[in-house]
């Protein structure tokens, strides 16, 4: 991918997380696959900190979703 798709990728990841988070209404594992493919890249340090960011939140949102379904399920 190159550099301007990479930015270009990221700034949606940054813009979607706010709604992924105040709503689970969009499928976690589609993000955790886009979030996945940007970490597999050759990546810049400011680059690399944006997506750690994203990933950690997507994370928490799988953790919760996980916890809730456990206690449901």
């Amino acid at each position: 991918m190159n550099h301007l798709l990479l930015e270009t990728d990221l700034a949606h990841l940054e813009q979607i997380i706010n709604r992924i988070a105040s709503s689970h209404g969009l499928s976690l594992s589609y993000w955790r696959n886009r979030v996945d493919s940007v970490l597999s890249m050759s990546l810049m340090p400011a680059q690399r900190k944006r997506i750690g960011h994203i990933d950690a939140v997507i994370s928490m949102l799988e953790q919760a979703a996980s916890s809730k379904t456990s206690r449901f399920g």
